[in-house]
């Protein structure tokens, strides 16, 4: 299969990508051959169209694809490294928008920023509710290790099944910490991403007015 290919196309003049556009086509990765993009994007390119659905468990699981082993559990996305092709493909010709024939005094490729935006805020909002919910079961768990090693507190000789229990709090407060550091991200990630969209739903005139079901 290919390596991932980086778009070449702005999404707001059909023209060649821009260092000075902020559609999603100039600012992120994004695979013109899987569709795929930033957090779902998998190591290399499966060649075939991917999914809203499997790109969110690519974001949110350990699912990969890699030519040599196809989809499997892999590493986390973290740290996962999308190979993106050396060249780009060439751009798409302009054409015309369809529904500009319409309405043709709508900017349609500013409606399509709001929903990019629209469609990055949900996939924010699902990574943070996940963090959340991983945050208050660790939590819990670390709240009721404190609660039985308490008892340790007044002894002075500790047993190998005492000392089992200290490690496990140790490990349960590590877990706790991370948790709580990754739902704090991606609670940050949210509200940015909210940010970006108000912001281009106040400043573009034609977003203001866009279909309420965007």
């Amino acid at each position: 299969m290919p390596r991932h290919q980086q778009v070449a196309t702005c999404r707001r003049s059909n023209g060649p990508v821009s260092k000075f556009c902020t559609c999603e086509h100039c600012t992120l990765c994004v695979c013109s051959v899987c569709g795929a993009y930033e957090g779902g994007l998998t190591t290399d390119c499966p060649g075939v169209p991917v999914d809203f659905d499997r790109q969110q468990e690519v974001y949110e699981t350990l699912l990969d694809y890699t030519d040599d082993r196809g989809w499997h559990q892999g590493e986390p996305m973290k740290r996962r490294a999308p190979r993106f092709a050396a060249t780009r493909l060439p751009p798409e010709p302009p054409r015309a928008d369809p529904r500009a024939a319409i309405a043709p005094t709508v900017d349609w490729a500013l409606v399509d920023r709001a929903a990019a935006l629209q469609h990055e805020l949900a996939q924010k909002a699902i990574a943070w509710v996940v963090a959340e919910r991983n945050c208050e079961e660790r939590t819990a768990a670390f709240v009721r290790t404190q609660e039985e090693a308490a008892p340790l507190r007044d002894k002075t000789v500790l047993d190998e099944k005492d000392r089992d229990l200290l490690a496990k709090l140790e490990r349960d407060q590590i877990d706790f910490r991370l948790a709580d550091e990754r739902a704090q991200k991606c609670e940050n990630e949210l509200r940015q991403e909210a940010r970006r969209l108000v912001a281009a739903l106040e400043g573009d005139p034609a977003t203001r007015h866009a279909p309420a079901s965007l």
